[in-house]
């Protein structure tokens, strides 16, 4: 009995009350979800009456199915009658938003040309390459990527780094090296032991609007499950319902899609707080390719002559980061900055590994 006392006595001594049994602190995750070419004013502001009316041709805007399904007076209510978990849980509770010109607040991708590829590029590998990206020419991406970084960096197994697309061009976009990550873009098959998806990956080659592009709905299954499976420490899920609605000038479905991409953004958060390993330990970053034309008759379009379409945006939500909502004034936030702000989620410096990429976005420290 003695020793049993003199041992407790021990533990007490060597670990102050409170701290006894602290539990270890956990590794920090990362998930980047993009939402191809989708403007900031639609971000913003909704439904932009300047396009409705410009696609109503001189007819009253008041009778036509988007104006019942999408108009509300003000700015602040169009915006949540699309995106009403973003706006109204996750930027109220937990994450920032950047990239708002009425707010003075500006992101901007640095490559010239604001099409996809360039974009995520310059999103993955932290600068433009303007050079060697022009298009979106089927290429491998030509240096490695900040997703091939972090599993180097860290020692991480293949399992570890993901990306789900909906776009088959992915399958060069995201890894320099073939095969050092796990990568599900366009109609690849997806295994899984539940027999919904099974069905869901046949079937998605027969649900074709696009050559080159699946649903977003597949896509957005296959990550989900994968998450939940695999526990992923840095996860990257890339959605296109959104451009390929607006290259077919159909506003309201592009509309549609990016309320389903909220949907999604949802189900994603619930599923993430409702595991042990992700809950307040995850940095979320939610973003875009590029921007588009910022007059009506341009809304579906971007290119290298458009320089709006170099306006985007940019959320993030990380654990000890108390900014919620519409950031106002501060510096120009920029694309190239995203590959280093993952890196430093990881407590990795990715500008010592490749001089020239773009400076990380300052979050608070968290465990590696």
């Amino acid at each position: 009995m003695l020793r049993i006392l003199s041992a407790l006595s021990c533990l007490l001594l060597c670990f102050p009350q409170g701290h006894a049994f602290a539990p270890a602190a956990k590794s920090r995750n990362v998930v980047l979800v993009t939402l191809d070419g989708v403007r900031w004013q639609e971000m913003f502001g909704g439904a932009d009456p300047a396009v409705m009316k410009f696609l109503a041709r001189g007819a009253p805007v008041e009778g036509t199915s988007l104006y019942r399904r999408y108009w509300a007076p003000t700015t602040e209510e169009r915006r949540a009658k699309i995106m009403p978990f973003l706006w109204g849980t996750l930027l109220t509770q937990h994450a920032w938003i950047a990239g708002d010109p009425a707010k003075a607040s500006h992101v901007e991708s640095s490559n010239r040309f604001h099409t996809s590829y360039p974009g995520y590029a310059e999103i993955l590998t932290g600068r433009a390459h303007d050079g060697v990206i022009v298009d979106n020419t089927k290429q491998r991406v030509p240096v490695p990527t900040v997703l091939e970084f972090v599993r180097r960096e860290l020692r991480l197994p293949k399992s570890a780094v993901a990306v789900f697309a909906s776009w088959d061009r992915f399958n060069d976009i995201v890894e320099h090296e073939p095969d050092a990550i796990v990568v599900n873009a366009g109609f690849a098959p997806y295994a899984s032991n539940d027999a919904a998806l099974r069905e869901l990956s046949t079937a998605q080659a027969e649900m074709v609007a696009w050559p080159d592009e699946r649903f977003d709905y597949p896509t957005q299954r296959f990550a989900l499950d994968y998450l939940r499976r695999e526990h992923p420490r840095l996860l990257y899920i890339g959605l296109g319902d959104t451009d390929d609605y607006a290259h077919d000038k159909k506003y309201e479905l592009m509309l549609e899609s990016l309320h389903r991409a909220d949907r999604f953004l949802a189900a994603l958060w619930t599923q993430l707080q409702a595991m042990s390993s992700y809950r307040d330990n995850t940095v979320l970053i939610v973003t875009t390719d590029h921007g588009r034309g910022n007059m009506a008759e341009y809304w579906d379009t971007h290119n290298e002559e458009l320089t709006s379409a170099r306006n985007i945006w940019l959320a993030v939500a990380a654990p000890g980061d108390v900014r919620r909502g519409e950031l106002e004034g501060g510096p120009t936030l920029y694309q190239h900055q995203i590959a280093a702000t993952i890196a430093q989620a990881f407590g990795l410096d990715f500008d010592r590994a490749y001089p020239g990429a773009g400076k990380p976005i300052p979050l608070p420290a968290g465990a590696p």
